[in-house]
């Protein structure tokens, strides 16, 4: 292919600065262009094709770095390879984004326990052990899971076949109420709840039959309740 673009044109064409194509060139991610012989830089189509592909590298989270690294991939000219990187990186990427949900969701926690508590003791004088002002309040259970991280994904499939046989969801006090359709595998339900307690045990399960039918019932502290919508989904 001829080049012919400007670095104006690229830029308006990928949504890019020219600032960001020169920084790109300068650190091998985009190889340096032909010149005119006033010093212009003249591309040619196959940029915007690679452009592309570090957009989308960055979209899943990737650093310049790791980019970099996946580019002899795509220099390749070969499809195969660019996605078994891209998926390694991606695999990557939920792992460390499973770790950073649990930590955020003990951090929310310890903050609305701190918010709750704060006013139960407040000392005359100055600040003392007991008014969390300087010291730890009295630790409560951790509303997180203590699943390894590469578990995750298969667990939430289990659940998902599960809920898969959910017809309706309502709240109830202190969680959600799912009903189940008579096709629900109530043996593998049972030890999905079993399993689910060993690294959640801030949740509490229930199997119920009633007239309304087979439901379970989920509950979990207030703090809690995002990760039963997040797992079970939202009532509806």
């Amino acid at each position: 292919m001829t080049p012919t673009m400007r670095i104006a044109e690229v830029a308006d064409r990928s949504g890019l600065s020219a600032a960001t194509l020169r920084y790109y060139e300068e650190i091998d991610l985009v190889p340096a262009p032909v010149r005119t012989a006033a010093g212009y830089r003249l591309y040619d189509e196959s940029v915007l094709d690679r452009l592309a592909f570090i957009g989308r590298a960055k979209a899943l989270g990737c650093s310049l770095r790791e980019v970099t690294e996946l580019m002899p991939r795509w220099e390749s000219g070969r499809c195969a390879p660019v996605q078994e990187g891209l998926r390694e990186l991606a695999a990557t990427k939920l792992d460390e984004s499973h770790a950073r949900l649990e930590e955020l969701q003990s951090f929310v926690g310890d903050l609305r326990r701190i918010i709750a508590a704060m006013g139960a003791h407040t000392p005359e004088g100055p600040c003392d052990e007991s008014c969390g002002c300087v010291g730890d309040l009295e630790p409560a259970a951790p509303v997180a899971c203590t699943l390894d991280a590469t578990e995750v994904p298969g667990r939430i499939q289990e659940w998902r076949d599960v809920t898969g046989h959910v017809v309706t969801r309502t709240p109830i006090d202190g969680g959600l109420r799912l009903e189940l359709d008579t096709g629900a595998p109530l043996d593998q339900l049972a030890l999905l709840m079993r399993a689910e307690q060993g690294c959640c045990s801030f949740f509490a399960f229930s199997l119920t039959v009633d007239h309304s039918g087979i439901a379970l019932e989920v509950r979990a502290p207030a703090e809690g309740r995002a990760m039963v919508d997040g797992l079970f989904g939202a009532a509806g």
